[in-house]
């Protein structure tokens, strides 16, 4: 869960760290308009990527967890659950 959390900072820092870098320039008036959406199209390709290994973390632990259940239940009441 701390990897997690952890990653989720680290992104959101970046996303907020080149907006604000971006709105800068262009309260500047400076010319390189095109550099700024390069920027913004490379960082929603960074959070896409996080967000997809993200959830594909989750999505493993869930099955994984439902799995485990699974198998729990099958077993007879006077027989305990293996981790």
């Amino acid at each position: 869960m701390l990897v997690l959390q952890t990653t989720a900072a680290v992104l959101l820092t970046l996303v907020r760290d080149g907006a604000t870098r971006a709105s800068r320039r262009l309260a500047r008036g400076a010319r390189d308009t095109g550099a700024s959406a390069l920027e913004f199209a490379i960082i929603a390709g960074i959070v896409v990527v996080a967000a997809s290994v993200i959830g594909a973390v989750i999505f493993n632990v869930v099955e994984t967890k439902s799995t485990e259940l699974e198998t729990c239940a099958e077993q007879a009441v006077s027989e305990a659950c293996a981790p």
